[in-house]
């Protein structure tokens, strides 16, 4: 690790941090406190999550806000569980195609190298309480499963790292909000997150000397 101040940048939905009544469950705020304490001043920290937000949307929003980034060292992104939503109004077609969100993956990275990121990292989701069955005769996991393999086999083509959340010791009952919900993370689930995607920086940050 070097002595000069890096940056690393966050970008993603309501994964990363949702409001539950009048508290923010956010698993990038216990991230943020455990980055801290141990790069103290040394790390410059960016933010943004927009509850909906697609690979779409992401596409969208980031020559603007990557305006607002300097020193463009990590960019770390989650993203596609809403691209993974069938609804009734779609006629049981997801929110984003399996192939427009593998073209939009390839977008988004190629527009953050442009605006000069160095390592760009994917995060992907863990199993959901809610298994309801969508529109299309499938259920929420099923369907948010092809996008985690997406998302996997396109990190793997581009030599990306992945922060592969469904390998851990995620449990749905322990970690998930209670239902109805059962999608968005508890403090549990929260905490959990923080410790797995802390100890891939630590990792990446010693390998790569940042």
């Amino acid at each position: 690790m070097t002595n000069n101040k890096i940056s690393i940048t966050f970008l993603g939905d309501s994964i990363m941090g949702y409001k539950k009544d009048l508290n923010t469950i956010s698993w990038l705020k216990f991230l943020k406190i455990k980055l801290n304490i141990r790069y103290k001043k040394k790390l410059k920290i960016y933010s943004s999550y927009v509850i909906g937000l697609n690979s779409r949307g992401l596409l969208n929003l980031i020559s603007d806000y990557f305006l607002k980034v300097k020193n463009k060292n990590i960019l770390i992104i989650q993203i596609g569980i809403n691209d993974s939503w069938h609804y009734r109004s779609f006629q049981g077609i997801p929110e984003v195609s399996l192939l427009n969100f593998k073209n939009n993956l390839n977008e988004l990275v190629i527009k953050s190298k442009v605006f000069g990121f160095k390592e760009i990292v994917f995060i992907n989701y863990h199993k959901l309480l809610n298994n309801r069955m969508e529109i299309n005769n499938k259920t929420l996991n099923y369907n948010l499963n092809k996008y985690n393999r997406v998302l996997q086999l396109f990190c793997k083509k581009k030599k990306l790292k992945l922060i592969n959340i469904r390998n851990k010791k995620f449990r749905p009952k322990i970690h998930c909000l209670p239902m109805p919900d059962g999608i968005h993370l508890n403090t549990n689930g929260a905490r959990l997150y923080s410790k797995i995607i802390f100890n891939s920086i630590v990792k990446l940050l010693n390998e790569k000397k940042i």
